[in-house]
């Protein structure tokens, strides 16, 4: 296992989540089957949401693995979705919610939870029988183990519904009342909650209502119950008072509840107290005059409680989802096991951290010819990043995802807001950049800089609490991370690797261990490390492989590394480095001296047959040793949560190494369980093995408590006769952010026993349960170095450990292996490189006759300035050094805003071709409410969230562009026709045309005027209709080349966001030749109507090319068109007939978009038609309609992990506003500086509502500003 060994006397449970739900498939393409891997699965949110939002899209079938360390999480998910498999019309939804979220249940609701709890036990006796069952396709089990512990919890559920009479029972409730008053006066669970921390549930409408739900998060941790209105009406006066049993079994037998656990966090409640249309989705009643705030949020949740469940229940003939109790970590390697071994189902993995039982996975399922998943489209850590670290996961989980553009791991995240590139360095130690680069994985949203899903809500939510402290207002905000293979983020050839010297990569490992490790081996009050020596022995195995390197010779040199820099720290965890390391040419008991101890006995396992490289140390601690360590709340901290670490120690008693330094080394990677321990066997005989029974009374029991722990056997075999084994305790308690702060030292030796000691020390091959050491990285990864062929471009990572101490440039060669290019090579001709995105090179020979293009993709962002070509004509090669780029960089192509590519089947991983975006989530629209747009006062919000688009870097810069704007709106009333002229889509001809250190910007400009003039309304055609229409205009290269139409602006609270519903018509010379293009009526019509023109340059005009694909494909309800080798059409059998059916072109051309040349098709024509009746009241709009395509528009943001989101001071300024904190901070409406001593304001003589800080930004803005200047009305007028 990759993390030290906390233990606890109680499991926590964890029945709720500041989080609300995810769609799991929003990254992958529409009706493409997935696999799906839950590490931390917890609660069923996210499985019955991505239900609904997968509902009405192209069907495809989900294999859903949900792993978790704890059976009565199981449990409660299965008794959920049975309940709601049966589809009983006599069970109402209301009493499926209180059995799966309240404390407290009344009489018929507690008999619903045990007669389905009996009828599940009667189901469970045997893995066979529950796989027959009717249940058995739809919920399976991954191991041998889980079924029988989730069948002894729910025969408990079905024992505990006997007890709902609150006179004669009220003593058997008494433990769990206790329990919950317990857990609620802890110092952690008691801790203030803050309208930042539900702010997610709540956005993008947090700052007006975030206080209610506060309250009804505290309410429901007191009561147990959520909202006033929990109960039926019949009963809503009645306060059950019959303790769940869904959470009394836990919670009276060895659980401890966690806050939060109020089920509203878990939906997405904006639309609660939003301003809807009339035919919008999850539209509530008005408010009655005497229900409380928060019940308007229960009812919210409850009506998308309902929608997700039934949709669950119509997917569940396509769903399978596979349940396994155990670490995340065994589980992953027990997976890339089975799968590299085709078949072998166990890896020597103990279920989890406590206890000596083996992860087996059910042979049916995953031995040979098995159809479970052991690789994954999707991988969700949910929040164990928190716990374990995000290397650890990359390092572990990361192999098991399939190898295809759309394959992602999510990670959740939390971080500052101040320094944001040492954020994402701090991700992975300290070398995020190269740790990266070597992994292989990415966050999709570094390289492009851009994501859909908005912070917003929880920077301003924290400045505008006036409980929250100083450092909170620093705003700590969690986000979810999204991280892709690079490979195909950045279009790399599949079989290109990066090289990296063995001393340069030592300096990498070197730093990340001191990063990583220095926690672990100088215990201080800080957060509680993630890692010990095993964590850096897997990470260095990884690397190896990675960089290809002579592993071997690297472990040892990192071995001699840090003993010599630092052998007082790092000496005493060298032999846990050994157990994963391969050191042939180490032997380090010889090194130190230790040989010429004194044997006065010769080790018992000296007559084995074999002696294995590491050996199995178990030691019987006796009760009364173990009772004085138990991890409990120390005097005058009464209830507070006390963790302890044990770590096993292997030392020799008052003497000294060759150094002078104390005999003694640490192992932290223990595993704890109590029982009695049994041998078979001698010590001297190869098969001695020990056994144990475990007392699963825990801390709780009085059994001994039983310790092992692998060990270097030329350690054992050193100091056996002098040797002693002991263990050491680490005391710890969560400090108010969640953190593991060293509480108490502990005894430095509580307790040791000599190596000889026969009752209480046992040496064995293997520990308890075991037939040999767990599968680690070492026997995963592949050390020998693959043989790749010359035409494979390869790439080696130059190092500068002056300044960066990262990598500074890659180096690419590309070897010239065809015959064309290479008599073209020979003969002199011109050859130009360029750089084509921020990841290729391009290669140009110039002949006289023809010309070549070859390409050089790098695995990371690199810069063309500064670059070195060099290009050897006879070896036939071309080499490029390239700078490493910073995403920020200002000499970087600035087109990688929201990039689409294609998904190939390969390896039998997809089912067929199909686009796929790679850092835009996708969305279902027609699930998603409608705002209504007519009181502007309830939609206020939309200005504050879509200028926030705007980083502070980019904020500076449109302060700065004071003398030209490449970005402009104005309004047309006249235009008959729209003419394009055939111009190469690199040309620089327009007049407006800006350097790429504004083309970003230019696109948020032109979003944020499609979200303003949208929300605000576009009146035109006379009769003050609403249009919507919107022209994207280059003048220098034949005027109009797209038009959109924006049908509504719906909320994406999944997202904290909101998006538009739009359709785009990107216009081909087709279509608007005179005197017979197709859509020349309907441009005749629209020239009569108000349409808004957006006014772009070449580099602006790029952008949206090749931004269209994601934003069609993230909200695609239809299926492409699968062509066969050639293009066109292909001719199908329909009712006895032959039909035309036209083929996709992304699929025919094998590129996303078609073409970014001018007049050309950019979409594929799958799409085009395809839109909901009544999208637009628009004369004409059905001739245009057959060519127009549905698209969804959200404000594109920064990365957090980049530059900074928003300046402290204006987040102030923007929430104390909103708040009611202070009279509203007056801001020009252009450059949105505020007003202050040295800059005055002047408002619109018009309208009185708008302010400007100069007649210049006045007169930048005018055009967009005019659509919605009305003069104040007079009073009594209409």
């Amino acid at each position: 296992m990759h993390t030290p060994r906390f233990h606890e006397p109680d499991a926590p449970l964890h029945v709720g989540d500041f989080g609300p739900a995810v769609s799991l498939t929003e990254d992958l393409p529409q009706g493409i089957d997935a696999d799906i891997l839950l590490l931390g699965c917890g609660d069923a949110r996210h499985i019955l949401y991505t239900s609904f939002v997968d509902q009405g899209l192209p069907e495809r079938k989900l294999d859903i693995t949900a792993c978790d360390v704890d059976e009565h999480m199981i449990a409660r998910n299965i008794l959920l979705f049975t309940l709601l498999l049966d589809d009983d019309s006599s069970v109402s939804l209301r009493q499926i919610w209180n059995i799966y979220y309240h404390f407290y249940l009344d009489d018929p609701d507690t008999v619903l939870v045990a007669s389905q709890a009996a009828k599940l036990v009667s189901l469970s006796q045997t893995l066979q029988d529950w796989h027959a069952s009717p249940y058995g396709a739809t919920l399976r089990f991954c191991d041998e183990t889980t079924l029988p512990l989730v069948h002894n919890i729910w025969a408990k559920y079905a024992d505990e519904g006997r007890w709902r009479c609150p006179r004669r029972d009220g003593d058997h409730w008494a433990p769990f009342s206790q329990s919950l008053y317990e857990a609620r006066i802890n110092q952690l669970y008691t801790k203030y909650t803050s309208k930042q921390d539900v702010s997610r549930a709540c956005a993008p409408l947090a700052m007006q209502f975030a206080n209610n739900l506060v309250f009804s998060a505290d309410q429901h941790w007191k009561r147990g119950l959520a909202a006033s209105n929990a109960l039926p009406e019949v009963r809503k006066n009645q306060t059950p008072v019959i303790t769940n049993p869904v959470f009394a079994v836990p919670l009276t037998t060895s659980s401890v509840i966690k806050y939060p656990t109020d089920p509203l966090l878990s939906f997405h409640l904006a639309a609660a107290h939003a301003s809807l249309t009339e035919t919008s989705p999850l539209q509530l009643e008005e408010d009655e005059d005497d229900s409380e705030p928060q019940d308007r949020l229960f009812e919210m949740a409850l009506m998308q409680f309902e929608e997700w469940t039934d949709a669950f229940v119509g997917a569940a003939p396509r769903t399978i989802i596979r349940f396994t109790a155990s670490e995340c970590f065994a589980f992953c390697y027990t997976l890339r096991h089975n799968y590299g071994t085709d078949g072998d189902t166990c890896g020597q993995h103990y279920r989890g951290k406590f206890g000596f039982d083996l992860l087996q996975l059910v042979k049916s399922e995953y031995g040979r010819g098995g159809k479970a998943p052991r690789q994954f489209d999707v991988i969700d850590t949910s929040t164990l990043s928190l716990e374990v670290s995000i290397l650890n996961l990359l390092v572990t989980a990361g192999p098991l995802l399939k190898d295809a553009p759309s394959s992602t791991l999510y990670t959740e995240n939390f971080h500052r807001m101040s320094d944001a590139a040492q954020r994402y360095e701090d991700l992975l130690c300290g070398h995020t950049t190269s740790v990266s680069l070597l992994l292989g994985l990415v966050p999709a949203e570094y390289w492009t800089n851009a994501k859909a899903v908005s912070t917003a809500d929880q920077v301003l939510t924290a400045w505008a609490d006036e409980k929250a402290t100083p450092e909170a207002k620093d705003t700590i905000f969690g986000f979810r991370l999204s991280w892709k293979q690079s490979k195909h983020l950045t279009g790399q050839h599949p079989h290109a690797s990066l090289h990296f010297s063995i001393d340069d990569l030592l300096g990498l490992a070197n730093g990340v261990y001191h990063n990583m490790a220095m926690k672990v081996l100088i215990r201080k009050p800080l957060p509680n490390s993630h890692h010990h020596p095993g964590t850096i022995a897997a990470f260095l195995r990884t690397i190896a492989e990675r960089a290809q390197v002579n592993s071997t010779l690297l472990f040892e040199m990192f071995l001699r590394m840090i003993t010599e820099e630092d052998s007082t720290l790092a000496r005493p965890h060298l032999g846990a480095f050994t157990v994963d390391l391969p050191t042939p040419g180490l032997e380090l008991a010889n090194l130190w001296g230790w040989q010429n101890f004194k044997r006065k006995a010769e080790p018992p396992f000296k007559k084995w047959i074999s002696i294995p490289k590491v050996l199995a140390i178990t030691v019987v601690v006796p009760t009364k040793v173990w009772k004085e360590i138990k991890p409990a709340p120390r005097p005058g901290e009464q209830w507070q949560t006390v963790t302890v670490e044990i770590a096993g120690y292997l030392r020799i008693s008052n003497q000294k190494d060759a150094l002078g330094m104390d005999v003694v080394t640490v192992y932290s990677d223990t595993q704890v369980s109590f029982g009695k321990l049994t041998t078979e066997g001698s010590p001297d005989q190869s098969k001695f093995t020990v056994h144990v029974q475990e007392d699963k009374a825990g801390w709780k029991g009085t059994s001994p408590m039983i310790i092992s722990y692998y060990v270097p056997s030329e350690f054992v075999e050193a100091m056996f006769s002098v040797g002693f084994v002991s263990f050491n305790t680490l005391f710890t308690v969560p400090d108010c952010d969640g953190f593991e702060q060293v509480h108490e030292p502990g005894v430095l030796w509580p307790w040791d026993r000599p190596l000889t000691d026969r009752k209480h020390v046992f040496i064995t091959k293997s520990r308890p349960g075991q037939t040999g050491p767990a599968i680690t990285e070492g026997q995963l990864r592949n050390l020998v170095v693959p043989q790749i062929g010359p035409s494979v471009p390869t790439f080696t990572a130059g190092f500068d450990w002056g300044k960066s101490m990262d990598i500074a440039h890659i180096t690419g060669r590309l070897n010239i292996t065809s015959k064309e290019a290479r008599e073209l090579l020979v003969s002199n001709v011109q050859i130009e490189v360029e750089q084509a995105s921020p990841f290729t090179f391009v290669i140009i020979f110039t002949g006289k006759d023809k010309t070549l293009v070859l390409s050089l993709t790098f695995p990371g962002a690199v810069l063309a300035e500064g670059s070195i070509t060099r290009i050897e004509r006879r070896e036939w090669y071309v080499e490029i050094t390239a700078p490493v780029a910073n995403p920020t960089s200002l000499a970087l192509p600035d087109d990688y805003i929201l990039p689409t590519t294609i998904i190939k089947p390969a390896n039998h991983q997809v089912q067929k071709m199909a686009p796929t975006t790679l850092n835009i989530p996708h969305l279902n629209l027609a699930t998603l409410p409608i705002l209504s747009l007519t009181d502007k006062t309830r939609t206020r919000f939309l200005t504050t969230l879509t200028s926030l688009m705007f980083s502070t870097r980019e904020r500076r810069l449109r302060e700065q562009q004071t003398t030209t704007t490449t970005t402009s709106t104005t309004t047309a009333t006249s235009t008959t026709t729209a003419t394009i002229t055939t111009t190469p889509a690199s040309s620089s001809s327009s007049a407006t045309t800006t350097t790429t250190t504004t083309t970003r910007l230019n696109f948020k400009e032109s979003l944020f005027t499609l979200f303003t003039l949208s929300s605000s309304g576009l009146q035109g055609g006379g009769g003050g209709q609403q249009t919507g229409v919107f022209a994207l205009s280059h003048p220098d290269r034949g005027g109009i080349h797209m038009l959109l139409f924006v049908s509504a602006v719906r909320l994406d609270g999944a997202h904290g966001s909101v998006v538009l519903d739009a359709a785009v018509l990107p216009l081909t010379q087709k279509m608007v030749d005179s005197g017979g293009g197709v859509l020349e009526g309907f441009l005749s019509v629209l020239g009569t109507l108000e349409c808004c023109t957006l006014t772009v340059d070449d580099a602006e005009l790029l952008v949206w090319k090749r931004a269209l694909p994601a934003l069609v494909e993230r909200c695609r309800d239809w299926e492409h068109c699968q062509g066969g080798d050639g293009g066109g059409e292909e001719e199908e059998e329909e009712e006895g007939e032959k039909t035309k059916k036209k083929k996709c072109e992304y699929v025919v051309t094998g590129r996303v978009p078609v073409s970014l040349g001018d007049g050309e098709q950019v979409l594929c024509g799958c799409d085009q038609g395809k839109l909901p009746a009544g999208f637009m009241a628009l004369p004409e709009w059905e001739t245009a309609a057959k060519y127009a395509t549905r698209v969804a528009i959200s404000p594109v943001y920064a990365s957090a992990l980049v530059e900074e989101l928003i300046d402290p001071e204006l987040a102030k300024t923007v929430a104390y506003e909103i708040g009611g904190r202070r009279d509203p901070v007056k801001v020009c409406r252009q450059c949105l500086k505020p007003e202050s001593m040295q800059v005055k304001l002047m408002k619109c003589a018009r309208c009185s509502e708008a302010w400007y800080c100069s007649a210049e930004c006045q007169n930048k803005d005018w055009e967009t500003h005019r659509m919605e200047c009305r003069p104040p009305k007079v009073d009594g007028e209409k």
